[in-house]
């Protein structure tokens, strides 16, 4: 990764550790970060917005309608 990336995370590691104590502890493990911008798939619903199963309208990001978290809310 390049340095300011590093730099960044390093940054935001000391923040939380002074936030919540052991979040930057010696054993933390990091995993990747999402890197995907909106679902890989879209469940399809009808013109009534439900999905083939009743009852049940797909919305969100989960469902393929929303690019982030604050559209999935809406």
């Amino acid at each position: 990764m390049p340095e300011y990336v590093c730099k960044s995370i390093s940054d935001a590691m000391e923040y939380f550790e002074r936030k919540i104590e052991g979040f930057n502890d010696n054993d933390t493990i990091m995993s990747a970060v999402e890197s995907r911008t909106s679902s890989p798939v879209r469940i399809i619903r009808d013109e009534n917005y439900q999905s083939n199963v009743r009852g049940l309208i797909p919305a969100g990001e989960g469902a393929g309608y929303a690019g982030g978290i604050t559209s999935a809310a809406i």
